[in-house]
């Protein structure tokens, strides 16, 4: 819906532009306030996320049905053996594809420098990961590993300052540069799935409760994160008429920090609540929680400008 609102708001203006200051032969630098549309893509590099567990193992798992190992140790192991803990997590590199990026800008034109407050968004598709690693011991244990990462999405809030190189190439096309200080509001579909095997003979010789045959570890959350970012901007203007230019802006952006999200309560553990033990028992008291933790949230960014000048 959104980028449907900016094409259109895009396409009306670029409509106005052959009939305002028709007949206007000659530009200027242009001074004063202004305000500016961007539609484009977004091309991010590939997200490094890592879930870390605040878990335990399946044979401390209070919520499976007693059952003996093949060394006779009968698991569930006692509670005072099980407390969560934090697990090792592994990094996945996803690929969130080439996405849209629009916004809107207003400004203030001074001699060869501007100053510009500006609001935009990009939007991602992504990528689901099957976790096969070859060689771990776990995998024998499960049919189905993966993570998805989907609908990935930027709220950016900046404030940049542009230096425009005014009658280098021509009256009508003038280069900039610019750098811009902000905030980015993050959020993200992530979800999971650890699905174990049925065959009960496979978990006995690994060692794991039997019971835990067939049980499914699920993952569906929206995770956010607001970080500190910046970006740098080139691009070129063309002056169309008096009050109206058209040109290509071309950024890169990156945060300041990692995307965090912390304390998520899996939607099914094991095919139950996301605490150690049952209702009523001591183990319900303890949580099982996952985190994500991203970095590498760089991207690059290529749009159309349109700025429309309200003082000349």
């Amino acid at each position: 819906m959104m980028a449907r609102h900016f094409i259109a708001t895009v396409f009306m203006m670029l409509l106005l532009l052959p009939v305002s200051d028709a007949g206007a032969s000659e530009t200027h630098a242009r001074q004063g306030f202004y305000f500016g549309a961007d539609v484009g893509i977004s091309l991010p590099n590939d997200l490094k996320s890592t879930r870390t567990n605040n878990g335990i193992p399946t044979n401390c798992d209070q919520w499976l049905k007693a059952d003996t190992l093949s060394d006779g140790t009968t698991v569930p192991l006692p509670l005072e053996q099980c407390s969560p803990r934090d697990l090792p997590g592994r990094p996945n590199n996803f690929d969130l594809g080439t996405g849209f990026l629009a916004g809107v800008n207003l400004g203030y034109a001074w001699r060869d420098f501007r100053l510009e407050a500006e609001y935009f968004r990009r939007e991602q598709s992504g990528e689901r990961l099957a976790l096969n690693v070859p060689g771990d011991p776990k995998q024998a244990e499960f049919v189905e590993r993966s993570e998805k990462i989907s609908d990935f999405r930027t709220d950016n809030f900046f404030a940049n300052v542009y230096y425009d190189f005014h009658n280098m190439l021509s009256a009508k096309f003038t280069p900039y540069l610019g750098v811009g200080l902000g905030v980015m509001r993050m959020q993200m579909d992530y979800s999971g799935a650890s699905i174990r095997t049925n065959n009960e003979t496979t978990l006995r010789d690994l060692g794991r409760n039997r019971n835990a045959a067939g049980l499914a570890t699920l993952a569906d959350e929206v995770l956010s994160d607001t970080l500190f970012g910046y970006q740098w901007i080139a691009g070129m203007d063309y002056a169309w008429s008096e009050r109206f230019s058209v040109g290509l802006k071309f950024r890169y952006g990156n945060a300041f920090d990692d995307f965090k999200d912390e304390n998520n309560a899996w939607k099914s553990l094991r095919g139950h609540t996301s605490t150690v033990g049952r209702p009523g028992t001591p183990g319900y008291n303890l949580p099982i929680r996952y985190a994500i933790q991203a970095n590498d949230l760089s991207f690059w960014g290529l749009s159309l400008n349109l700025k429309y000048y309200f003082n000349m």
